[in-house]
Protein backbone atom coordinates (compact mmCIF):
# COMPACT_ATOMS: atom_id res chain seq x y z
CA UNK A 1 0.00 0.00 0.00
CA UNK A 2 3.00 1.97 0.83
CA UNK A 3 4.32 1.48 -2.35
CA UNK A 4 0.98 2.23 -4.38
CA UNK A 5 0.84 5.88 -2.23
CA UNK A 6 4.40 6.26 -3.27
CA UNK A 7 4.25 5.71 -7.20
CA UNK A 8 0.99 7.66 -7.74
CA UNK A 9 2.40 10.68 -5.73
CA UNK A 10 5.78 10.11 -7.98
CA UNK A 11 3.35 9.83 -11.13
CA UNK A 12 1.70 12.87 -10.16
CA UNK A 13 4.46 15.05 -9.19
CA UNK A 14 6.21 13.87 -12.50
CA UNK A 15 3.30 15.35 -14.37
CA UNK A 16 3.08 18.30 -12.30
CA UNK A 17 6.81 18.94 -13.39
CA UNK A 18 6.26 18.26 -17.06
CA UNK A 19 4.10 21.01 -17.56
CA UNK A 20 4.32 24.66 -15.56
CA UNK A 21 5.11 23.25 -11.84
CA UNK A 22 8.24 25.06 -11.84
CA UNK A 23 10.02 27.73 -13.89
CA UNK A 24 13.36 27.65 -15.68
CA UNK A 25 15.26 24.33 -17.24
CA UNK A 26 14.82 21.44 -14.86
CA UNK A 27 18.58 20.57 -13.58
CA UNK A 28 20.17 17.96 -15.31
CA UNK A 29 20.27 15.61 -12.29
CA UNK A 30 16.98 15.66 -11.97
CA UNK A 31 16.16 14.78 -15.84
CA UNK A 32 19.01 12.01 -15.18
CA UNK A 33 17.13 10.28 -12.34
CA UNK A 34 13.99 10.91 -14.00
CA UNK A 35 15.66 9.11 -17.14
CA UNK A 36 17.36 6.49 -14.79
CA UNK A 37 14.14 5.47 -13.51
CA UNK A 38 12.96 4.38 -16.41
CA UNK A 39 15.49 1.96 -17.14
CA UNK A 40 14.14 -1.29 -18.09
CA UNK A 41 16.85 -3.27 -15.96
CA UNK A 42 15.14 -2.10 -13.35
CA UNK A 43 12.10 -4.64 -13.89
CA UNK A 44 9.53 -6.53 -11.39
CA UNK A 45 11.88 -9.46 -11.64
CA UNK A 46 15.33 -7.95 -11.13
CA UNK A 47 14.44 -6.25 -8.20
CA UNK A 48 17.04 -7.91 -5.82
CA UNK A 49 18.26 -3.92 -4.84
CA UNK A 50 14.53 -3.14 -3.26
CA UNK A 51 15.48 -1.18 -0.29
CA UNK A 52 17.93 0.70 -2.66
CA UNK A 53 15.50 1.72 -5.35
CA UNK A 54 12.68 2.99 -2.84
CA UNK A 55 15.48 4.87 -1.33
CA UNK A 56 15.83 6.22 -4.31
CA UNK A 57 12.19 6.88 -5.78
CA UNK A 58 11.66 8.80 -2.75
CA UNK A 59 15.10 10.73 -3.26
CA UNK A 60 13.61 11.49 -6.56
CA UNK A 61 9.73 12.52 -5.03
CA UNK A 62 12.49 14.92 -2.47
CA UNK A 63 14.13 16.59 -5.58
CA UNK A 64 10.91 17.52 -7.00
CA UNK A 65 9.18 18.71 -4.04
CA UNK A 66 12.64 21.28 -3.96
CA UNK A 67 12.66 21.88 -7.21
CA UNK A 68 8.52 23.22 -6.40
CA UNK A 69 10.01 25.31 -4.24
CA UNK A 70 12.38 26.69 -6.02
CA UNK A 71 15.29 24.64 -4.14
CA UNK A 72 17.33 24.33 -7.30
CA UNK A 73 21.04 23.22 -4.62
CA UNK A 74 18.35 21.06 -2.64
CA UNK A 75 16.94 19.87 -6.34
CA UNK A 76 20.43 18.60 -7.72
CA UNK A 77 21.48 17.27 -4.07
CA UNK A 78 18.78 15.29 -3.69
CA UNK A 79 18.64 13.92 -7.38
CA UNK A 80 22.57 12.96 -7.42
CA UNK A 81 22.01 11.21 -4.04
CA UNK A 82 19.23 9.57 -5.99
CA UNK A 83 21.18 8.65 -8.98
CA UNK A 84 24.11 7.17 -6.42
CA UNK A 85 21.50 5.22 -4.75
CA UNK A 86 19.77 4.39 -8.45
CA UNK A 87 23.14 2.71 -9.75
CA UNK A 88 24.14 0.74 -6.79
CA UNK A 89 20.98 -0.63 -7.39
CA UNK A 90 22.00 -1.30 -10.97
CA UNK A 91 25.54 -2.55 -10.01
CA UNK A 92 23.57 -4.99 -7.40
CA UNK A 93 21.31 -6.34 -10.03
CA UNK A 94 24.37 -7.02 -12.80
CA UNK A 95 26.38 -8.44 -10.42
CA UNK A 96 23.26 -11.40 -9.49
CA UNK A 97 22.92 -11.73 -13.53
CA UNK A 98 26.82 -11.92 -13.85
CA UNK A 99 26.89 -14.53 -11.01
CA UNK A 100 23.90 -16.43 -12.51
CA UNK A 101 26.00 -16.37 -16.14
CA UNK A 102 29.06 -17.96 -13.97
CA UNK A 103 26.73 -20.42 -12.56
CA UNK A 104 25.64 -21.45 -15.92
CA UNK A 105 29.44 -21.30 -17.33
CA UNK A 106 30.36 -23.47 -14.42
CA UNK A 107 27.35 -26.31 -15.57
CA UNK A 108 29.05 -25.92 -18.96
CA UNK A 109 32.79 -26.29 -17.62
CA UNK A 110 31.21 -29.24 -15.48
CA UNK A 111 30.13 -31.02 -18.68
CA UNK A 112 33.53 -30.43 -20.29
CA UNK A 113 35.19 -31.84 -17.20
CA UNK A 114 33.55 -34.65 -16.97
CA UNK A 115 34.08 -35.56 -20.29
CA UNK A 116 38.12 -34.71 -19.92
CA UNK A 117 37.32 -37.28 -16.45
CA UNK A 118 36.46 -39.78 -19.26
CA UNK A 119 39.04 -39.50 -20.93
CA UNK A 120 41.48 -39.35 -18.44
CA UNK A 121 40.03 -42.66 -17.35
CA UNK A 122 40.49 -43.91 -20.44
CA UNK A 123 44.15 -42.71 -20.25
CA UNK A 124 44.70 -44.51 -17.23
CA UNK A 125 43.47 -47.53 -17.87
CA UNK A 126 45.99 -47.78 -20.60
CA UNK A 127 48.83 -46.64 -18.48
CA UNK A 128 47.82 -49.51 -15.99
CA UNK A 129 48.16 -51.74 -19.23
CA UNK A 130 51.53 -50.33 -19.81
CA UNK A 131 52.70 -50.67 -16.37
CA UNK A 132 51.62 -54.10 -16.82
CA UNK A 133 53.23 -54.94 -19.82
CA UNK A 134 56.46 -53.83 -18.09
CA UNK A 135 56.12 -55.58 -15.02
CA UNK A 136 55.76 -58.37 -17.33
CA UNK A 137 58.49 -57.78 -19.10
CA UNK A 138 60.79 -58.03 -16.37
CA UNK A 139 59.46 -61.15 -15.00
CA UNK A 140 60.03 -62.88 -18.11
CA UNK A 141 64.21 -62.17 -19.09
CA UNK A 142 64.67 -65.35 -19.70
CA UNK A 143 62.53 -65.92 -23.06
CA UNK A 144 64.40 -63.26 -25.25
CA UNK A 145 61.95 -63.78 -28.37
CA UNK A 146 59.10 -63.31 -25.55
CA UNK A 147 60.64 -60.15 -24.55
CA UNK A 148 60.92 -58.78 -27.80
CA UNK A 149 57.64 -59.61 -27.91
CA UNK A 150 56.46 -57.44 -24.79
CA UNK A 151 58.53 -55.19 -25.90
CA UNK A 152 57.08 -54.36 -29.52
CA UNK A 153 53.60 -54.11 -27.46
CA UNK A 154 54.73 -51.61 -24.83
CA UNK A 155 56.08 -49.58 -27.51
CA UNK A 156 52.38 -49.68 -29.48
CA UNK A 157 50.32 -49.22 -26.45
CA UNK A 158 52.54 -46.24 -25.06
CA UNK A 159 52.23 -44.85 -28.89
CA UNK A 160 48.39 -45.38 -28.82
CA UNK A 161 48.28 -43.68 -25.31
CA UNK A 162 50.25 -40.93 -26.76
CA UNK A 163 47.60 -41.08 -29.65
CA UNK A 164 44.35 -40.82 -27.42
CA UNK A 165 46.10 -38.18 -25.53
CA UNK A 166 46.62 -36.12 -28.97
CA UNK A 167 42.63 -37.00 -30.15
CA UNK A 168 41.50 -35.38 -26.42
CA UNK A 169 43.53 -32.28 -26.52
CA UNK A 170 42.10 -32.06 -29.78
CA UNK A 171 38.61 -32.57 -29.03
CA UNK A 172 38.74 -29.90 -26.28
CA UNK A 173 39.65 -27.32 -28.57
CA UNK A 174 37.22 -28.04 -31.01
CA UNK A 175 34.57 -27.46 -27.92
CA UNK A 176 36.12 -24.19 -27.59
CA UNK A 177 35.75 -23.31 -30.79
CA UNK A 178 32.14 -23.91 -30.97
CA UNK A 179 31.47 -21.54 -27.84
CA UNK A 180 32.09 -18.35 -30.53
CA UNK A 181 30.39 -20.79 -33.18
CA UNK A 182 32.73 -20.87 -35.66
CA UNK A 183 31.03 -23.01 -37.62
CA UNK A 184 29.70 -19.90 -39.14
CA UNK A 185 32.37 -17.35 -38.74
CA UNK A 186 35.42 -19.51 -39.61
CA UNK A 187 33.54 -22.27 -41.74
CA UNK A 188 36.75 -23.28 -43.35
CA UNK A 189 38.95 -23.45 -40.14
CA UNK A 190 36.44 -25.69 -38.91
CA UNK A 191 35.37 -28.06 -40.88
CA UNK A 192 39.27 -28.60 -41.97
CA UNK A 193 39.83 -29.32 -38.10
CA UNK A 194 36.51 -31.46 -37.83
CA UNK A 195 37.81 -33.44 -40.99
CA UNK A 196 41.05 -33.79 -39.70
CA UNK A 197 39.66 -35.29 -35.92
CA UNK A 198 37.69 -37.75 -37.85
CA UNK A 199 40.74 -38.68 -39.63
CA UNK A 200 42.15 -39.07 -36.56
CA UNK A 201 40.16 -41.21 -34.98
CA UNK A 202 39.93 -43.69 -38.27
CA UNK A 203 43.73 -44.15 -37.65
CA UNK A 204 43.20 -44.57 -34.25
CA UNK A 205 40.82 -47.50 -34.64
CA UNK A 206 43.08 -48.95 -37.18
CA UNK A 207 46.37 -48.74 -34.75
CA UNK A 208 47.72 -46.09 -37.07
CA UNK A 209 49.34 -44.01 -34.11
CA UNK A 210 52.02 -41.51 -36.23
CA UNK A 211 48.57 -40.81 -38.39
CA UNK A 212 47.32 -40.12 -35.26
CA UNK A 213 49.54 -37.54 -33.49
CA UNK A 214 50.47 -35.95 -36.51
CA UNK A 215 46.37 -35.48 -37.50
CA UNK A 216 45.49 -34.93 -34.14
CA UNK A 217 48.35 -32.01 -33.66
CA UNK A 218 47.16 -30.65 -37.37
CA UNK A 219 42.80 -30.73 -35.98
CA UNK A 220 44.03 -28.66 -32.71
CA UNK A 221 46.26 -26.16 -34.50
CA UNK A 222 42.78 -25.67 -37.01
CA UNK A 223 40.75 -25.27 -34.31
CA UNK A 224 42.49 -22.78 -32.12
CA UNK A 225 43.01 -20.95 -35.12
CA UNK A 226 39.47 -21.06 -36.07
CA UNK A 227 38.32 -19.60 -32.79
CA UNK A 228 40.93 -16.96 -32.88
CA UNK A 229 39.31 -15.66 -36.09
CA UNK A 230 35.82 -16.50 -35.34
CA UNK A 231 35.57 -14.35 -31.78
CA UNK A 232 35.52 -10.77 -32.92
CA UNK A 233 32.93 -11.69 -35.94
CA UNK A 234 30.58 -13.62 -32.97
CA UNK A 235 31.13 -10.64 -30.36
CA UNK A 236 30.26 -8.17 -33.66
CA UNK A 237 27.31 -9.91 -35.02
CA UNK A 238 25.82 -10.46 -31.04
CA UNK A 239 25.96 -6.64 -30.82
CA UNK A 240 24.51 -5.85 -34.16
CA UNK A 241 21.93 -8.07 -33.32
CA UNK A 242 21.15 -5.95 -30.44
CA UNK A 243 21.09 -3.02 -32.79
CA UNK A 244 19.19 -3.91 -35.04
CA UNK A 245 16.17 -5.37 -33.43
CA UNK A 246 16.43 -2.01 -31.83
CA UNK A 247 16.17 -0.01 -34.63
CA UNK A 248 13.36 -2.50 -35.98
CA UNK A 249 11.63 -1.68 -32.54
CA UNK A 250 11.90 2.21 -33.25
CA UNK A 251 10.14 2.19 -36.69
CA UNK A 252 7.39 -0.06 -35.72
CA UNK A 253 6.67 2.22 -32.78
CA UNK A 254 6.63 4.66 -35.29
CA UNK A 255 4.39 3.68 -37.75
CA UNK A 256 1.95 2.98 -35.30
CA UNK A 257 1.59 6.59 -34.86
CA UNK A 258 -1.91 7.31 -36.55
CA UNK A 259 -0.96 11.36 -36.34
CA UNK A 260 2.14 10.49 -38.39
CA UNK A 261 3.33 9.62 -42.12
CA UNK A 262 6.85 7.69 -41.97
CA UNK A 263 9.46 7.08 -44.40
CA UNK A 264 13.06 5.09 -44.74
CA UNK A 265 16.04 7.11 -46.84
CA UNK A 266 19.15 5.69 -46.82
CA UNK A 267 22.66 7.23 -48.08
CA UNK A 268 25.48 4.61 -47.38
CA UNK A 269 24.91 3.27 -44.16
CA UNK A 270 22.60 6.39 -42.69
CA UNK A 271 19.43 5.68 -42.02
CA UNK A 272 16.78 8.23 -41.65
CA UNK A 273 13.40 7.28 -40.34
CA UNK A 274 11.47 10.60 -41.39
CA UNK A 275 8.44 11.60 -38.80
CA UNK A 276 6.35 13.59 -40.80
CA UNK A 277 3.47 16.18 -39.77
CA UNK A 278 1.42 18.09 -41.19
CA UNK A 279 -1.70 20.70 -40.11
CA UNK A 280 1.01 21.96 -37.20
CA UNK A 281 0.75 25.67 -38.07
CA UNK A 282 -1.27 28.51 -38.81
CA UNK A 283 -0.44 29.38 -42.76
CA UNK A 284 2.43 31.98 -42.46
CA UNK A 285 2.02 31.65 -38.78
CA UNK A 286 5.59 30.21 -36.98
CA UNK A 287 3.79 30.04 -33.44
CA UNK A 288 2.49 26.82 -32.29
CA UNK A 289 -0.72 26.99 -30.10
CA UNK A 290 -0.78 24.46 -27.06
CA UNK A 291 -4.11 22.67 -29.14
CA UNK A 292 -1.12 22.63 -32.50
CA UNK A 293 1.38 21.55 -29.97
CA UNK A 294 -0.85 18.51 -28.39
CA UNK A 295 0.17 16.47 -31.74
CA UNK A 296 4.21 16.50 -30.18
CA UNK A 297 3.19 14.44 -26.93
CA UNK A 298 3.33 10.86 -29.07
CA UNK A 299 6.29 11.65 -30.77
CA UNK A 300 7.67 13.21 -27.80
CA UNK A 301 6.81 9.49 -25.82
CA UNK A 302 8.49 7.96 -28.87
CA UNK A 303 11.39 9.98 -28.52
CA UNK A 304 11.86 9.44 -25.14
CA UNK A 305 11.74 5.66 -25.43
CA UNK A 306 14.90 5.37 -27.54
CA UNK A 307 16.90 8.34 -26.33
CA UNK A 308 19.92 7.45 -28.32
CA UNK A 309 18.98 8.41 -31.75
CA UNK A 310 19.89 11.68 -32.77
CA UNK A 311 17.35 14.16 -34.31
CA UNK A 312 17.08 16.66 -37.29
CA UNK A 313 14.32 18.95 -37.52
CA UNK A 314 13.19 20.26 -40.79
CA UNK A 315 10.05 22.67 -41.73
CA UNK A 316 8.52 23.24 -44.77
CA UNK A 317 6.00 25.68 -45.38
CA UNK A 318 4.64 25.09 -48.82
CA UNK A 319 3.66 28.76 -49.26
CA UNK A 320 4.47 30.90 -52.33
CA UNK A 321 6.98 33.52 -50.89
CA UNK A 322 10.13 35.18 -51.44
CA UNK A 323 13.33 33.15 -51.14
CA UNK A 324 14.45 35.18 -47.66
CA UNK A 325 11.19 35.00 -46.54
CA UNK A 326 10.37 31.34 -47.03
CA UNK A 327 13.78 30.45 -45.45
CA UNK A 328 13.22 32.62 -42.44
CA UNK A 329 9.66 30.76 -41.99
CA UNK A 330 11.00 27.36 -42.10
CA UNK A 331 13.78 27.81 -39.67
CA UNK A 332 11.31 29.73 -37.70
CA UNK A 333 8.78 26.50 -37.53
CA UNK A 334 11.67 24.13 -37.19
CA UNK A 335 12.83 26.46 -33.71
CA UNK A 336 9.21 26.30 -32.86
CA UNK A 337 9.24 22.34 -32.40
CA UNK A 338 12.73 22.03 -31.17
CA UNK A 339 11.99 23.86 -28.33
CA UNK A 340 8.46 22.38 -27.93
CA UNK A 341 10.14 18.65 -27.57
CA UNK A 342 12.84 20.55 -25.45
CA UNK A 343 10.27 21.78 -22.77
CA UNK A 344 8.35 17.83 -23.03
CA UNK A 345 11.71 16.87 -21.51
CA UNK A 346 13.98 16.05 -24.63
CA UNK A 347 17.34 16.13 -24.50
CA UNK A 348 18.32 19.28 -26.88
CA UNK A 349 21.79 17.93 -27.42
CA UNK A 350 19.58 14.64 -29.18
CA UNK A 351 18.17 17.60 -31.64
CA UNK A 352 19.27 19.87 -34.49
CA UNK A 353 18.03 21.84 -36.84
CA UNK A 354 18.28 20.78 -41.03
CA UNK A 355 18.68 24.20 -42.76
CA UNK A 356 19.14 21.96 -46.23
CA UNK A 357 15.40 21.15 -46.72
CA UNK A 358 14.09 24.68 -45.73
CA UNK A 359 16.50 26.37 -48.49
CA UNK A 360 15.01 23.83 -51.37
CA UNK A 361 13.00 26.25 -54.08
CA UNK A 362 11.48 22.84 -55.40
CA UNK A 363 9.59 22.11 -51.68
CA UNK A 364 8.00 25.51 -52.27
CA UNK A 365 4.64 23.48 -54.13
CA UNK A 366 4.42 20.46 -51.77
CA UNK A 367 2.64 20.50 -48.75
CA UNK A 368 3.17 22.61 -45.67
CA UNK A 369 4.53 20.20 -43.11
CA UNK A 370 7.51 19.61 -40.87
CA UNK A 371 9.78 16.55 -40.87
CA UNK A 372 11.47 15.08 -38.13
CA UNK A 373 14.36 12.50 -39.14
CA UNK A 374 15.89 9.96 -36.65
CA UNK A 375 19.22 8.98 -38.03
CA UNK A 376 20.65 5.53 -37.42
CA UNK A 377 23.78 3.52 -38.56
CA UNK A 378 22.70 0.12 -40.77
CA UNK A 379 24.63 -2.29 -38.87
CA UNK A 380 26.32 -4.96 -41.10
Amino acid sequence: MRNARTAACLAALLACAGFACASGPRPKELLALEHMRTDPTLSDTDRQAFDLLAAADALLLRSEIDWDHHDRAATRRDALMGQIKMKTALAMIQRQRAADRAAQLGAEQAIANDEYADLTDRLAVVHEQVALLERFQAATTTATRERQALSSQLAAERQRADALDGLRHAELALRAAETVDAATYAKAKDTAAASMLQQAHKDFDAGHWDAVLTGSALAKMEAEQALEIARPSYEAASTALTSRARDRALEGDATAISTLRTRLERDGDLQRLVLVLEGLFVPKRSVLTPDEAKVLDPVKDLLAKYPTYPIQIAAFPGEQSPSDGYTALSLARANAVYWALVSRGIDPKRLSIDVRGAATPATRSQDARVELSVLYHIAP
